[in-house]
């Protein structure tokens, strides 16, 4: 009897194991997208008041939400009215502040002006806050405590209560 050569048997992988690779692979995945993590300093990029055109910092005095949106968003001009409405509440214990690094800034002005907005609005001119933060989509709100350490992140469209339950929560600051 001879010695017969074997050919390579194919095998199916079982759909459990490719799940589980799946489900090992998305955390280190997810990091290493990440360029920043929850919490950490507030990044300082260049910030130009909408309205004025003057070069700005970010308020210092009292802890900090900010909003970052693109006239494009609709989900961001629809939360507009919220944050104004949070802001005529709590605005001088807490600093509510817009950013876009939208290069259309008459559009952003119209936005702005179309929702009644009257906190400040800034434009990330070198359009690095939202890489910075680790921001993936829009609308974002980040939550700043008053010595400029982000205290977390939140993606998607917010309502008046939603807003206000997240500032009393992370500033222990009631309405």
């Amino acid at each position: 009897m001879g010695i017969t050569p074997t050919s390579p048997v194919p095998t199916r992988s079982s759909p459990w194991r490719s799940l589980l690779l799946v489900i090992a692979v998305i955390p280190a995945f997810l990091a290493a997208c990440s360029s920043a993590s929850e919490t950490g300093e507030l990044p300082r990029p260049t910030l130009t008041d909408l309205t004025t055109g003057n070069k700005t910092d970010w308020p210092a005095d009292r802890p900090l939400v900010i909003n970052v949106w693109a006239t494009w968003c609709t989900p961001c001009r629809k939360e507009m009215p919220a944050f104004q409405a949070v802001h005529e509440q709590l605005g001088d214990r807490v600093a509510i502040v817009g950013v876009s690094d939208d290069p259309n800034l008459d559009g952003s002005r119209k936005a702005a002006k179309a929702a009644g907005v009257t906190y400040p609005l800034l434009v990330d001119v070198d359009t690095r806050l939202m890489v910075d933060l680790g921001i993936a989509g829009l609308p974002a709100t980040v939550f700043v405590d008053k010595d400029g350490n982000v205290l977390g992140k939140r993606l998607g469209a917010m309502t008046e209560d939603q807003l206000r339950n997240e500032i009393e929560k992370r500033y222990d600051i009631a309405p």
